[in-house]
């Protein structure tokens, strides 16, 4: 059978322009997977400084953005990638003020107000300190977490969306690969990666999950998240992928496990051995400059070669059934076999023994029951047990680029793939059986493309346009 969904329903609804709007003296930015800083300008008496140039910079790529304050003081540089930054502000007759170690959080507006003092040019100010943790500039409630708690906290299976726990309001419920946020169903949250969608609405499943080496941060929209969220019912994931700097920065990764460690399996028939559970995950990460200060690369990759040995239990007819001999009690009561052939005219009449006799039994049924293995157990029901290697083996790779035409004009754009090929254990050898899940073997490929495009116009208008297109397909 082969299946194939897409996030939405035709091409040309994929093209989703998240923010495209002209920003003015208060904007209000769009906050999918960027960060906003803003404040207000003020002198020594209290009063607002109007035309002051503030310069916002990015450490690790020395990117800038200029602003200006308007008649009432406040400024605002919206739509910045995550990261640690630098403001100076300057205006004639002011001394100059820089501050660094502004921290820029993924779906956050930072608040930073200075007070400006009469001085010369050749004074300057420095600070050294982030911005205060209290968040005034919205009402929307959430929780980010950071690249170190991604990279750094244990996670089996290497995903982060486990992770969505520290947020409160947010559990994982049992057997679910999807949070539930405000006691909401799993299925009905949005999952935002750099500002596009990778949810498929049906059937509530995410399309993939980035290698969380590669994960910049993320944080999860859990009360009154604002205007430019829609789409959802319980709460939203935005999440934001790393990119390139200045600097070279990589890492190489191996993780496993194996059955040496692990206490045998209960169920399991009797055999000394433990069965098999062995998986590699695998990979690295590469990020840094193609040309300095204006184009930038960022490349992962994942692998995951898994064997797990699953132990499945069924029902398969026993030594004296496969005879057709029911002299053993089935659900705790031995049934009684009527001969079909006499109940003509209302009455029945029991094979005597409750057998039926060989040259009864239907040649199709009897070669039909010789597919059946033998019981390993006593009993009528779940008397089959089976060991066998369950195959789950995964691949997937990013591959972002962020150029800068001027200081005007920049964009990004990221390709994600994923693939997956599970081959799961069925209940007889010969791969029938009635099981619950997956019956057969399945394979699932999926691309996600997102992109952004920004143009300042002014020092006080900016337009933003996001395009990106997600896809699934399940071959089974």
């Amino acid at each position: 059978m082969r299946r194939r969904r897409t996030g939405l329903s035709s091409w040309w609804c994929r093209v989703i322009v998240v923010w495209c709007a002209c920003i003015g003296a208060r904007p209000v930015g769009a906050q999918v997977g960027s960060g906003d800083i803003t404040g207000v300008l003020t002198d020594q008496s209290g009063a607002a400084v109007p035309g002051a140039t503030v310069t916002v910079t990015n450490v690790a790529t020395n990117r800038q953005r200029v602003v200006n304050s308007t008649g009432d003081g406040a400024y605002t540089a919206a739509s910045l990638p995550p990261g640690e930054y630098r403001l100076e502000i300057s205006l004639s007759g002011f001394t100059p003020i820089r501050r660094d170690g502004i921290t820029v959080v993924t779906g956050q507006k930072t608040r930073v107000d200075f007070a400006l003092s009469v001085g010369t040019v050749g004074e300057v100010v420095q600070v050294t300190s982030d911005a205060s943790m209290l968040r005034s500039e919205s009402a929307s409630l959430g929780a980010s977490v950071g690249n170190q708690q991604v990279v750094q906290l244990p996670l089996n299976g290497r995903t982060f969306i486990t992770l969505a726990t520290l947020a409160p309001g947010v559990a994982l419920p049992p057997g679910s690969l999807l949070p539930r946020i405000n006691g909401g169903r799993p299925r009905t949250n949005e999952y935002l990666f750099d500002g596009i969608s990778v949810l498929q609405p049906e059937p509530g499943q995410v399309a993939f999950f980035p290698v969380i080496d590669a994960i910049q941060e993320f944080k999860i929209e859990s009360n009154s998240p604002p205007a430019e969220f829609g789409r959802f019912n319980g709460g939203v994931v935005n999440l934001t992928t790393k990119s390139g700097a200045n600097a070279f920065h990589g890492n190489a990764f191996e993780f496993f496990r194996n059955e040496a460690l692990n206490a045998r399996n209960a169920f399991q028939s009797a055999n000394p051995v433990k069965p098999e559970y062995r998986r590699h995950q695998f990979g690295g990460t590469l990020g840094g400059p193609i040309v300095r200060d204006r184009t930038f690369f960022f490349v992962d990759y994942q692998g995951q070669r898994q064997s797990i040995a699953r132990t499945v239990i069924s029902t398969v007819p026993t030594a004296l059934q496969r005879n057709g001999v029911f002299t053993e009690a089935i659900a705790a009561k031995v049934p009684v076999i009527y001969d079909p052939a006499t109940t003509s005219g209302g009455t029945r009449t029991a094979f005597p023994g409750n057998s039926i006799p060989a040259d009864r039994i239907d040649p199709i049924a009897a070669s039909l029951l010789q597919r059946y293995p033998l019981p390993t157990s006593s009993g009528t029901a779940n008397n089959f047990r089976r060991t066998a290697i369950e195959g789950d083996d995964q691949d997937q790779w990013d591959a972002r680029i962020d150029h800068r035409f001027s200081a005007a004009d920049q964009l990004f754009g990221r390709l994600s793939n994923f693939y997956d090929r599970f081959d799961p254990v069925t209940p007889l050898a010969e791969g029938s059986g009635v099981t619950t899940g997956t019956l057969g073997p399945q394979h699932t490929t999926s691309w996600a493309f997102a992109s952004s495009y920004q143009h300042v116009f002014s020092p006080t208008v900016l337009n933003e346009m996001r395009f990106g297109d997600t896809r699934r397909g399940v071959d089974r």
